[in-house]
C-alpha cells in the first residue's frame, strides 16, 4: 500500500509540474477593439503591451502571437487564408507593440480579441506563419519579400563615376512589384540617359520618390527633383529594419547634398508594409523626417515638380488609350488643379494586360495648403505644398499608399480605406 501511495504521489507531482510547464508556455491577453464610423477591411492595428514576465527575457523574434476574435470561433482571415498571427515590435524596456490585421470590422462595433503569446523555443510543435523578410544586395538595393515573393525594392545605389551612372543613381526611390512579385508596376531610369531620344518619358520620375524642384537655402535655389548640377540625394546607411508576419519596416538616412557633397537636408525615410488579402498588392505607410542641418530651408516648387510622388511604369506612357491613367476623388466635381487639401486621390492604369489601382492618402497633420497633381495620363501623381524648415528643426510627413489589382473600386471603398488610415480602430488591453 505504501508503495502504491508513493507511486500515486509521484504521479500527482509530475502532473502538477507538467501543468505548470504548459501554463508557462502560453500567455494570454484580452484586447478590446473599437471600430470607427466606417466599415473597415484588412486594417492594421496596434497597442503597446507589457510583456508577460515569463517572456521578458525572450528575444522578440522568438515570440509567436496568435489572435482570435472573442476567444472562440475560427481564426481571422489573412493574406494566404491561413491562421491569423500577430507580431511584436520592440518598444521600451519590458514593453512591445502588438500589431495585427483586423480582417473586417463593421462601423462603430466593439469586439474583444484573445492574444496567445508563445516562446517558440519551448514548443516542439508550433505553426510558423508566412512572413516578410529583407534581402540586401549591398550598395545596390534592398528587396522586401513576403513568403519569398518580391514586394518592394529600395534603390539606394549612388555612383558618380560617370555621367551615366550619376544620372541613374542620383536619388533613392522605391519600386513596387506586381501581385506575382515578378514585374514592376513602377518607373525607373533603367539605364536610359535623359538626352537620348524616344526613350523613357521623364526618367527622373521613379517609383515612390520625394523632392522639391526649387528648394531655397542660403540665398540660392536647388533642384532636388530632377537633380543636375552635382546635386544628389545620397543614401548614407540603414537605421532600422523589422520583418515579421504582419509588417516589415525599414528606415534609412539620406543626405540631400549640394554640389560639394555637403548635406542641406538630412532625411530619415521610413516605409512600413503590411500583410494584406487579395486583391491588395501593397499597403505601405511612408513616413519621412526632413531636418535642416546647415541653415533655414524653404521647400518650394509646383504641383508638377515637388512633393511625395508615385510614378507608374513607363509602359503606361508608351501604351494606347486603353492603359492610360484615369483618376477618382472623394467627391464629384473635383478639379485637382484648383481644389486644395484633398484627403486622397486614386489612379487606375493598365499594365501587362491587367488593371491596377493606386490610392494616395494624405494626413491632416501634413502642411497645408496641398495641391494634388493627379491628372497626367502617363501615371505620375502626388501632393505638393510649400513649407519652411528652420535651421536645426525637423518636418515630419506621413502618407499611405494602397495598390490593388483590378478596376477602380467604388468611391465608398476608397473613402473607407482613407478613414481607416486617419481615424482607424482603437485597441486597449483589458487584462
Amino acid at each position: 500500500m505504501k508503495t502504491i501511495a508513493r507511486f500515486l504521489a509521484v504521479i500527482l507531482i509530475i502532473t502538477a509540474i507538467c501543468r505548470g510547464s504548459r501554463a508557462r508556455e502560453v500567455s494570454l491577453l484580452t484586447l478590446k477593439v473599437s471600430a470607427p464610423k466606417m466599415d473597415c477591411v484588412d486594417v492594421p492595428v496596434h497597442v503597446t503591451i507589457d510583456l508577460p514576465q515569463e517572456l521578458v527575457e525572450t528575444p522578440i523574434e522568438h515570440i509567436i502571437v496568435e489572435l482570435q476574435r472573442g476567444g472562440q470561433g475560427q481564426p481571422a482571415r489573412r493574406m494566404a487564408g491561413q491562421q491569423h498571427f500577430g507580431q511584436l515590435v520592440a518598444a521600451d524596456a519590458g514593453k512591445a507593440e502588438l500589431w495585427w490585421i483586423l480582417p473586417q470590422v463593421k462601423a462603430g462595433e466593439t469586439s474583444n480579441w484573445t492574444a496567445k503569446l508563445y516562446d517558440s523555443r519551448r514548443l516542439s510543435r508550433i505553426t510558423r506563419p508566412e512572413a516578410f523578410s529583407w534581402m540586401d544586395e549591398p550598395g545596390q538595393y534592398l528587396d522586401l519579400l513576403f513568403d519569398g515573393r518580391n514586394v518592394t525594392r529600395y534603390m539606394y545605389a549612388y555612383d558618380d563615376s560617370t555621367p551615366q551612372r550619376t544620372f541613374e543613381t542620383y536619388k533613392p526611390f522605391h519600386h513596387v512589384f506586381d501581385e506575382q512579385g515578378q514585374n514592376l508596376l513602377t518607373n525607373g531610369p533603367d539605364g536610359v540617359h535623359p538626352y537620348l531620344k524616344d526613350e523613357i518619358l521623364y526618367p527622373h520620375h521613379r517609383g515612390l520618390f520625394i523632392g522639391w524642384s526649387r528648394l531655397a537655402f542660403a540665398g540660392s535655389r536647388y533642384d532636388f527633383w530632377g537633380m543636375g548640377g552635382g546635386l544628389a540625394q545620397v543614401h548614407q546607411k540603414f537605421l532600422e529594419q523589422v520583418a515579421g508576419p504582419v509588417l516589415a519596416s525599414s528606415k534609412a538616412l539620406i543626405h540631400w547634398n549640394d554640389k560639394n557633397g555637403e548635406p542641406i537636408v538630412a532625411e530619415q525615410r521610413e516605409t512600413t508594409v503590411f500583410c494584406q488579402s487579395e486583391p491588395t498588392i501593397l499597403l505601405l505607410d511612408f513616413r519621412t523626417e526632413l531636418k535642416a542641418v546647415r541653415g533655414d530651408v524653404f521647400l518650394d516648387g509646383d504641383p508638377e515638380h515637388a512633393g511625395f510622388q508615385y510614378r507608374a511604369h513607363d509602359a503606361v506612357a508608351k501604351g494606347g488609350k486603353e492603359v492610360k491613367a484615369i483618376y477618382l476623388f472623394h467627391e464629384d466635381g473635383i478639379d485637382p488643379r484648383k481644389d486644395k487639401d484633398l484627403p486622397w486621390a486614386a489612379m487606375c492604369y493598365g499594365l501587362n494586360g491587367k488593371r491596377y489601382t493606386v490610392q494616395y492618402m494624405n494626413t491632416r497633420e501634413n502642411p497645408k495648403p496641398t495641391i494634388y497633381s493627379a491628372y497626367r495620363d502617363y501615371g505620375r501623381f502626388g501632393a505638393f505644398f510649400q513649407q519652411k524648415i528652420n535651421d536645426g528643426e525637423t518636418l515630419i510627413l506621413r502618407y499611405r499608399i494602397w495598390i490593388g489589382q483590378g478596376e477602380m473600386p467604388q468611391r465608398q471603398e476608397l473613402v473607407n480605406r482613407y478613414s481607416a488610415f486617419v481615424n482607424g480602430p482603437t485597441v486597449e488591453v483589458l487584462k
